[in-house]
Formats: C-alpha cells, structure tokens, sequence
C-alpha cells in the first residue's frame, strides 16, 4: 500500500508538471484537461477529497515575494547589517475581494499551505474562493532568519511532546510507537506523519522578538492595506499586539492562541494545573492599546481533546492537555474582556458545534474544508467578504 500511495503521488507530481509546462507554451485546454485529471485521481483515493480538488487548475494573476519591515545595525561608513525584517509570499487571483488574509504562521509556513496528506491547504482554499493571500515568516525565523540580536538552536528530542501537544493523540514513555485518539482528524498514514514531524521551524518567543515581530507586521500591513488576519498557537498573541500599532487590520481569527493580553487592573488570577503549579496565560496592556482590539471582530477557534475539567493524570507528558484546559478558559476570559469593552469577539470549540476529532492545527485536518468554511461564514457575516470593483 505504501508502495502504492508513493507511485501515485508521484505520477501526479509528474502530471502536474506537464499541465505547467503546456501552459507556458500556451496550451491551456490540455493544461486543465491534465490538471483535471490529477484531481480526480486524488479524489478517488479516499472519502476526504474536497470539491476544491476538482475544480480545475487554480488561477492566480500575480504573487511574488519579497522582506517588509526591518532595521538596519551598525555603521554604512565602517560595516553594517540589515536585519529583523520578515519575508512575505504573496498570491492574488482574478478580481480578489476587497480584503486579504494574512496568514502569520507560529512553528511552520506548512500551517497555511498543503495539508500532510497533500490536499490544499487555506491558502488554496481561499485563493479559489476569491482572497488574496499573505503568508509570513516573521523577523529571525525562517526566511527572515536574518536577526539583529544572537540566537541559538540546540536541537531538542521532542517529537513525543510535540505529538501530545499537537493533539494527535498520546505518545507516553516506553511506547515505541504514538497511540492516535480514536476519531482524530489526522491522516492514517505514516508518511504524513513523518511529514509532520519534519516541518517545525525554531521559533524565539522571548517578549524582545514579539515586539520586534509586531513591529514588522504593522509595517507590511500599512503597505498592503486593510487585512484579516489569521494566526495560530504562538502568534496568537502576536494578533492581540499588532492592532495598537496599525489601524490596518479588518478582523482576526485566531487558532488555539497560547497567550492573550488583557487591560491594566483587569488580569485574571493564574489557574492551577493538574501539577499543582500555577499557569498565568495571560498579560496587562495599556488600556488604549487593548482597546484596539474592540475595533474589529475577533474569533477564536479551538478543536477537540481539550479536558474540561482539571484531571490529576494530566502530569508529566500528559500535562500540555492540562495547559491547554487552561489556554481555553483564558480565551472565555479574554472574549468577554473585549466584549465588556465594546467590542465584537467570540470564543468557538469545535466539538460544541458538532465538529469533532480536529486538533491544533484544524487547517490542516482531514476536515480542513469544513473549517475553511466555518471562516468563510464569519467573513461573510461580517461582511469582509466582498470584492472589488469588476468583481463577482
């Protein structure tokens, strides 16, 4: 079977990259006749296959890339640096909707792309559905690697903790092999596990690189304009600090944030966890800086496995699904902060509206077209969904 799935995938990357080339040389109708027939191929191989996999070849008008933001160290005359800039790939279909996603991913670019299985991910997703899309590395990750300050990399044997924390399901000590929960929405498939297991990027979430980062978002955002941003886990709280410096930002849905920002005077006390130590998830900002938030709506999106209650098993390997009990009930808390303020946020676990089985990163889950549409659902309820001029 693994045989199998590798030729497969293989005759389709071999396709794919002759629709490519007949499209170049002007050959659009075998082009999409080939592109078709890919998709259908996909589709035929299990029950996950979205309508977006057979809707022909995807077509963007421009996309490019390029640093935003940054600063630069040391003397022209003598030597200097560029540096803390992030790096932006862009995409832009036929007559895009008025407003963009900006997608600012937290351990890996993957977050927004193809999903671990080979399905397109939300930026496919919505550059079919009329988005333009924005996908970053922030400053000293990735391509932006570039920093102005040291950092240092040692690697950590964490696939197990990392497969906890992700919620796929549970790989405790001495199991030579992770148990998957019953039901995840993660694929069957140990090529797409070890996919998973390769696409981390080192992330730096000292509160220097959340201000360093901020500050190259709210630049970007000033030169692209009015944006929805989508952010997810550590970037999270990058979402809550951007707003106070730009007045570009539409809207923000947040997957499974790991932090949250709330007004001077008005913190929540820490909660305990199931190690009997406190975990404080959130911080004090200015008032005026929190009241930013209370100028767009906000969505936070949480998937499933979460405990609801405090579990004294939860300790050791365990305890990040205690961490993440904690997380969603200081986002309930945050949500009603910004409501109280005046403003437009809601706090959403997927299994309350009958979606089960997703984990941290829904946009990459077998169901991620369900959740795609979820998103889409709250855009056009708040009506950032409509396009240009000359648009449909």
């Amino acid at each position: 079977m693994g045989q199998y799935k590798w030729w497969t995938r293989g005759l389709r990357r071999g396709l794919m990259a002759t629709a490519l080339a007949l499209m170049a040389t002007g050959l659009g109708l075998i082009a999409t006749a080939l592109l078709g027939g890919i998709a259908t191929s996909g589709s035929a191989q299990g029950s996950h296959q979205d309508d977006n996999q057979r809707k022909g070849a995807l077509v963007i008008k421009e996309q490019g890339n390029r640093p935003f933001g940054g600063t630069v160290i040391g003397d022209p005359a003598d030597a200097s640096l560029h540096c803390d800039h992030g790096y932006v790939n862009w995409q832009i279909p036929p007559h895009p909707r008025k407003l963009p996603l900006l997608m600012v991913h937290a351990s890996s670019k993957k977050t927004w792309e193809t999903t671990f299985d080979g399905r397109e991910g939300f930026r496919d997703i919505f550059l079919r559905r009329g988005f333009s899309t924005y996908i970053t590395d922030l400053p000293r990750t990735g391509q932006a690697g570039q920093g102005c300050g040291p950092t240092s990399y040692e690697p950590e044997l964490g696939d197990q903790s990392r497969f906890n924390s992700w919620r796929l399901g549970l790989w405790l000590p001495g199991d030579p092999t992770p148990n998957f929960y019953p039901g995840v929405q993660f694929p069957d498939d140990p090529d797409a596990l070890d996919e998973f297991f390769r696409v981390q990027t080192p992330e730096f979430n000292a509160p220097e690189n959340e201000q360093v980062e901020t500050d190259a978002l709210a630049v970007l955002l000033d030169e692209i304009g009015p944006s929805i941003m989508l952010t997810h886990s550590s970037t999270g709280i990058r979402g809550w600090i951007t707003p106070a410096k730009t007045p570009n930002i539409a809207a923000i849905v947040s997957y499974e944030p790991g932090n949250f920002v709330f007004p001077e005077g008005e913190l929540p006390p820490p909660f305990p966890l199931a190690d009997g130590t406190l975990r404080q998830r959130g911080r004090e900002i200015p008032l005026s800086d929190f009241m930013a938030l209370t100028k767009m709506p906000i969505q936070i999106i949480w998937g499933d496995f979460i405990p609801a209650e405090l579990d004294r098993a939860n300790v050791g390997p365990r305890l990040t699904l205690d961490t993440r009990r904690v997380n969603l009930r200081t986002a309930e808390l945050f949500v009603e902060a910004v409501n109280r303020h005046g403003g437009d946020a809601e706090n959403v676990l997927l299994p309350d509206i009958g979606i089960t089985g997703n984990t941290h990163f829904p946009m990459l889950d077998l169901n991620n077209v369900e959740i795609a549409d979820l998103l889409s659902q709250f855009l056009h309820e708040k009506r950032l969904d409509r396009r240009g001029r000359g648009g449909n």
